[in-house]
């Protein structure tokens, strides 16, 4: 497979793809709105990921409408986290990932972050992606 370029439509529909395959986890149903600043390809990229029973239903670029909790980072941070170089609670601790709405909810999904499917799910992206 060719590569695809962070932050393109072409890389929200592997998210998609390989995120509806994650083991279904019951009580793990949220919408993560994420901001990204200072991109490459202008200000801001807003995407969107609709986790429903822990699998990520929907990968998308834009606004999720009502987003059970919004993260907020730069590009390069961004970056680092999706290649695996900044782990997001050292990221949110450092202030480099910042978060706002129901973070309780967000907590609920550090057991599907810490799984080993995520991790694989996580690995598989970095292969296939450019930054």
């Amino acid at each position: 497979m060719s590569k695809v370029q962070f932050l393109t439509p072409e890389f929200f529909t592997e998210v998609e793809k390989r995120g509806q395959l994650l083991p279904e986890r019951e009580k793990i149903n949220i919408t993560v709105q994420y901001v990204i600043r200072d991109t490459p390809v202008g200000d801001e990229v807003r995407y969107y990921f609709r986790i429903v029973r822990g699998r990520i239903e929907e990968a998308r670029l834009g606004d999720a409408g009502t987003p059970t909790f919004t993260i907020s980072a730069a590009y390069k941070n961004s970056v680092r986290v999706q290649q695996g170089k900044l782990h997001p609670s050292a990221g949110f601790m450092t202030g480099r990932l910042r978060a706002s709405g129901n973070i309780g909810k967000l907590m609920s999904m550090l057991p599907l972050m810490q799984s080993g499917e995520f991790q694989g799910l996580m690995a598989e992206l970095r292969t296939i992606t450019e930054y």
